[in-house]
């Protein structure tokens, strides 16, 4: 897909923090191609600020758990006004914030679902694997589009782990967020670059060509206390 992995970040949860995305972006070479694990919406302030960004430059996404809980619940709650599951009513899960983002512009909210709605769960760039959640087990059963264990599980999931292949040998490196670290976690053959931007601490971006990160603090117009 890239002759040259030298300019090619992979972002970890932006979750709405668009301006820290702003700031961490402006730390990158100018002709950085960019690469997000997925969960750029929900929980921060500027869900929509965000994915619009993704969308105008063009840049590539993987589909998080968020986006899938967006795709099946923010046309109800904004349209219909059906507010009553956990993602509308959870704090912890975030939606309330994408549905204030999106309360006055229906237009952008279709737009944007369209977009989700052909997000792909993975991409395969030279030796690493890019996905939402811990997909490295399930490498084998990658296209397997009735599983959403790509984007839901997690590193310290064992509750399916007789489902699980023999991963520890795979030559492939798996990238992926979902599982909220104050730091970057390193394995044999991962890495989990989400550092809990929406959480107050810090945006990640890996450089695929030296696996060096580059970190950008979380801007506190970004989240709500």
């Amino acid at each position: 897909m890239h002759k040259s992995l030298k300019n090619l970040f992979v972002i970890g949860d932006v979750h709405g923090c668009y301006y820290t995305l702003l700031k961490l972006v402006k730390k990158l070479p100018k002709n950085a191609k960019l690469v997000f694990v997925g969960d750029l919406c929900d929980k921060g302030n500027f869900s929509k600020d965000v994915i619009e960004y993704v969308i105008e430059n063009k840049h590539l996404c993987i589909k998080g758990n968020h986006e899938y809980l967006m795709q099946k619940y923010l046309k109800k709650a904004v349209i219909n006004k059906e507010i009553s599951n956990s993602w509308a009513t959870n704090k912890s899960w975030g939606g309330k914030e994408s549905i204030k983002n999106y309360s006055k512009d229906a237009k952008l909210l279709e737009k944007h679902l369209d977009w989700i709605g052909n997000l792909p769960l993975y991409l395969e760039i030279d030796r690493y694997f890019i996905t939402h959640g811990f997909g490295l087990p399930y490498y084998k059963r990658r296209d397997d589009k009735k599983s959403r264990s790509l984007f839901v599980n997690r590193i310290d999931d064992t509750t399916h782990i007789k489902d699980w292949e023999d991963f520890k040998n795979y030559k492939v490196i798996n990238i992926f967020g979902h599982c909220n670290f104050s730091e970057v976690l390193r394995g044999k053959n991962y890495v989990c670059i989400d550092t809990g931007c929406c959480y107050g601490n810090k945006l990640t971006a890996l450089n695929l060509k030296t696996l060096e990160t580059i970190e950008q603090k979380t801007d506190k117009r970004d989240i709500t206390p």
